[in-house]
């Protein structure tokens, strides 16, 4: 198999990964629901947690998370290549927040993202999840531990790639955590907007159904 062929089994296949609803198909099977019809519109766990409840979201954090794991881990075991593992990870997270299944409407990529950083460097993505815990619990704003989580595990990676600590941390890596913390950002827009506001929701508050245009 060609280098290009092989980029392409490996983006198809984590694109069509990272495409599994599971906040969708979680308020299909709880409740009857379009989970993108109330909350923020989105199919990611933050919207599981407001619409579903916490068993629900765990179970959608977990399953989104894999979908970034499973590709970029086997991507690197079967090519034993660090582009590879890339091209995956940025692949799923597509994924997630465009799935095919459900007219390319679905999250944001953050726990998908997160996933993705669990199979580049597993103490990376620990030392990330206490940093977002704190920040959940302390403030109970998803979405500041978002917009600073995903930015800080791309600056731990560049870090690591300058002082060249292992040959494992290389700048190939701090491709993924460009583009993680870009959509991240991008995604997030209107919830920025919301924080300096003042009207961002904080965990706990209830959700309200919502207009979603279909196209």
């Amino acid at each position: 198999m060609t280098t290009v062929a092989e980029f392409a089994v490996v983006v198809v296949a984590s694109y069509l990964i990272g495409s599994i609803p599971n906040g969708f198909i979680a308020g299909r099977l709880l409740r009857g629901i379009d989970i993108r019809d109330y909350g923020s519109g989105s199919t990611g766990a933050t919207n599981a947690l407001r619409v579903l409840g916490r068993g629900p979201f765990l179970v959608v954090m977990v399953g989104d998370a894999l979908k970034g794991y499973v590709p970029a881990m086997a991507a690197y075991y079967l090519f034993d290549s660090h582009d590879h593992q890339v091209a995956a990870g940025i692949a799923a997270v597509l994924g997630h927040d465009f799935p095919i299944y459900i007219g390319f409407h679905g999250g944001r990529g953050v726990a998908t993202s997160f996933g993705v950083y669990a199979a580049m460097a597993l103490p990376v993505f620990f030392g990330l999840v206490a940093v977002g815990l704190f920040i959940a619990l302390a403030l109970r704003y998803v979405s500041v531990m978002s917009i600073v989580t995903v930015p800080l595990g791309a600056g731990v990676f560049l870090l690591l790639a300058i002082l060249q600590v292992d040959a494992d941390f290389n700048y190939t890596k701090t491709i993924f955590g460009a583009f993680a913390t870009t959509f991240v950002l991008m995604t997030h827009l209107p919830n920025i907007r919301r924080l300096i506001k003042g009207t961002e929701p904080k965990i706990g508050d209830q959700p309200r159904p919502r207009a979603r245009t279909t196209t």
